[in-house]
């Protein structure tokens, strides 16, 4: 099969998804708050793999951004920040409407016309100062507004951390991003590429609170579990609920701790804003959805 009907079919594959994770949510009568609950009965294999990415990310992911961050001028990087963050409105804008977010829907989709022309392709925000913000929506989201639990802590080997829950909608995220999708491969390694440095560049700031951390597993951890919490609720999340419910410690479900094979290292995936820090990712303090502070 040619190499573009492939492509074609992914984001026909992503939807499909997408819709049926809904309908199974719809049939669901979890308490709302029950789906920002993460447990973390799979402790040992996930520090197996925190302990991989943390090597990663001390070995390549951070001397990279390092030198991406000396060698090129602030304003060249925020050029770079807002192409990429243009590419992945889409799938913002799937996100606004699967979740009912009509208003948004409309902003968003005015902010990704204005960026990529007035903005040219999107390598300058123009909508920002004129009342159309950046937001950040993704299927993990989606699926917590319907009522999906978010299951167990879950770290993946170089995107970092994540819940069974997000990391089962990373894969819509991906490929339903038309974008992307239609750039040959290798524009989108491209862009994939610098999608990673320019996260983890933006992160540079969270590595001395995880590297003084008593524990940075945990540290890591309950950031991602709080600022997960904060984009659910739109920067307004209840307070009335524990983080982590008592987890039983003979839990039989959890996966085999990692092998001494390393995985195999491959870039930061396209399509959302994925953790390009194997060990950062999340300490960062949740981002506002105006976009935040640029790298």
């Amino acid at each position: 099969m040619p190499d573009h009907a492939r492509r074609d079919l992914r984001p026909r594959q992503a939807v499909a998804l997408m819709t049926a994770c809904i309908l199974l949510a719809g049939c669901a009568s979890v308490p709302p708050d029950y789906t920002t609950q993460t447990k973390d009965p799979w402790e040992k294999f996930n520090r197996a793999v925190y302990a991989f990415n943390d090597k990663l990310d001390k070995n390549v992911a951070r001397p990279v951004a390092n030198t991406y961050v000396r060698a090129v001028p602030t304003p060249a990087r925020n050029r770079f920040h807002d192409f990429i963050s243009n590419l992945g409105e889409p799938v913002t804008i799937v996100n606004d409407v699967l979740q009912g977010k009509f208003k948004q829907t409309l902003q968003d989709t005015g902010r990704f016309l204005l960026n990529s022309t007035a903005g040219l392709f999107g390598f300058f925000d123009v909508a920002t100062p004129i009342g159309l913000p950046h937001h950040d929506e993704d299927l993990g989201q989606t699926l917590a507004h319907w009522g999906v639990p978010s299951g167990p802590y879950l770290v993946l080997p170089v995107l970092g951390p994540s819940t069974v829950r997000d990391a089962g909608g990373l894969y819509a995220d991906l490929y339903a991003d038309p974008p992307k999708e239609n750039m040959l491969p290798r524009y989108r390694n491209a862009v994939t590429i610098m999608d990673g440095i320019d996260t983890r560049a933006g992160l540079m700031q969270a590595n001395s609170s995880i590297d003084s951390a008593y524990d940075p597993y945990v540290f890591v951890r309950d950031a991602y579990v709080q600022n997960r919490r904060y984009k659910i609720y739109d920067g307004n999340p209840p307070t009335d609920y524990p983080d982590y419910p008592d987890v039983p410690d003979d839990d039989e479900s959890a996966p085999a701790a990692a092998s001494g094979a390393s995985p195999a290292v491959a870039a930061p995936a396209a399509g959302t804003k994925p953790s390009a820090s194997p060990a950062a990712a999340t300490s960062a303090p949740p981002e506002k959805k105006d976009g935040g502070v640029r790298p």
